[in-house]
């Protein structure tokens, strides 16, 4: 394989895309599965997010996956993406077209989320990223167990930055694009760290660290 021009590595949610995946998908397949969890739990899971930190919160949103067949999760996040991606502003116009600049300039193009397979790979597989970073969950005879095998999130995107670089060798130029104070040890990791959106505590740093900053114009898309 020839050396890339570089490595872009962008998180998902509300950077790439405007949608929240875990929480888009899990309503849609919600329709599916409706007896998956009461709406009583998915309604303290929803408070809860106000209060608990990232890691905590994707524990106890992973949990509600248990028993459900790995092949019926994947079959489900593909027909969402080909869903939720024909609404408009589904992706973030500027960002996509940044995203499209690296590969046309040579760059590989990386997703690092805190997200999981079933809703990131047909986004990876439509925008031809060469690879994805993401939480893992224990799959047990086809089956979730509801346990994360590996998280992605906070230090975690720093050591798959370090994983990735390290596979090309020393010297590559190197992006990343990142909307929450979740994705700064994955900011922190690059040559050229870029601040998506407009998070309060992510402008400050951009403004004290001298770090560009891309707005969004668009607002979220569409819940389900």
């Amino acid at each position: 394989m020839a050396t890339p021009a570089g490595v872009a590595f962008f998180d998902v949610d509300e950077t790439l895309v405007s949608v929240r995946t875990l929480e888009s998908f899990l309503l849609y397949y919600l329709k599916r599965v409706p007896s998956m969890v009461s709406l009583q739990h998915l309604g303290e899971l929803r408070q809860q997010v106000l209060h608990l930190s990232r890691a905590e919160f994707n524990r106890r949103y992973f949990r509600i996956w248990a028993g459900q067949r790995e092949a019926d999760v994947l079959t489900a996040g593909r027909d969402w993406f080909a869903q939720a991606s024909e609404q408009p502003g589904f992706y973030r116009p500027n960002v996509l077209e940044r995203l499209r600049k690296h590969q046309d300039a040579g760059a590989h193009v990386v997703l690092v989320s805190g997200s999981f397979g079933p809703p990131l790979q047909p986004i990876g597989a439509a925008l031809r990223v060469e690879s994805i970073y993401c939480t893992e969950l224990e799959v047990v005879d086809g089956v979730y167990t509801g346990e994360i095998s590996a998280a992605m999130i906070d230090d975690d995107k720093s050591h798959a930055v370090d994983a990735y670089l390290a596979g090309l060798g020393a010297g590559l130029d190197s992006w990343a694009y990142g909307d929450h104070p979740s994705d700064l040890a994955l900011l922190e990791r690059v040559a050229h760290p870029v601040v998506v959106g407009s998070d309060e505590r992510m402008l400050a740093l951009a403004t004290a660290r001298d770090w560009p900053v891309m707005p969004v114009e668009t607002p979220l898309a569409p819940r389900a």
